[in-house]
């Protein structure tokens, strides 16, 4: 037994070691659930109460399964900069972020450029935004993903919704070019007691 465990030590170990020099994960997360309308414009829409609970499970998903980002490049809208707040909370460690202005609303290649001048210290990389930009986004890099997966990806990209996405490469301004495989796909919805990431089919996407 104790052998055992030295063994899972061991090869945790090698795979943290692999991450850093030789892959860039990417977690794509969209802002959660929002109020419909604020007197302030779309830019000051808040989460309502929903949204914060969706955001607080993810946090708790990510430090569970130990997917935690060294960096964090987010939206300078008030319901990102709220999701990240909520999430970051949940994580073992604080989280270097910058809220970018340019993120508001942005296409994929705006994404993209972005990603790519990240800094390469950073091996997981945590990115919140906006739909359509980031489903997208998501899809452009799913790769040769599950196909199941991928299925539920091309449908929807809901409140909340994370894509854990892999590249091959040790650089992020290598990330658009090199080989990426979209490794998980998770929902607010598939969160919750009783529910199932098969649920997102069903989930509400209203921004």
């Amino acid at each position: 037994m104790r052998n055992a465990r030295r063994l899972v030590s061991t090869l945790a170990s090698y795979r943290m070691a692999y991450y850093a020099c030789c892959m860039r994960r990417l977690l794509i997360l969209r802002h959660a659930k929002t109020e419909r309308t604020n007197p302030g414009g779309d830019h000051a829409r808040q989460l309502i109460e929903r949204g914060r609970q969706d955001a607080q499970a993810m946090g708790e998903y990510l430090a569970a399964r130990k997917i935690t980002p060294a960096a964090a490049l987010v939206s300078d809208a008030t319901r990102t900069r709220e999701t990240f707040e909520i999430v970051a909370r949940a994580l073992p460690h604080s989280v270097r972020t910058r809220f970018d202005c340019a993120l508001y609303l942005a296409d994929p290649r705006v994404l993209i450029d972005a990603i790519t001048q990240a800094s390469d210290d950073a091996s997981t990389l945590l990115l919140i935004g906006h739909n359509p930009g980031l489903h997208e986004l998501a899809y452009e890099f799913a790769g040769a993903a599950d196909e199941k997966i991928l299925d539920l990806l091309a449908r929807k990209f809901p409140t909340c919704s994370l894509a854990v996405i892999e590249f091959e490469c040790d650089t992020w301004a290598d990330a658009p070019h090199a080989p990426s495989r979209l490794k998980k796909l998770v929902t607010a919805k598939s969160l919750r007691p009783a529910d199932s990431v098969s649920d997102m089919l069903n989930a509400d996407d209203a921004d």
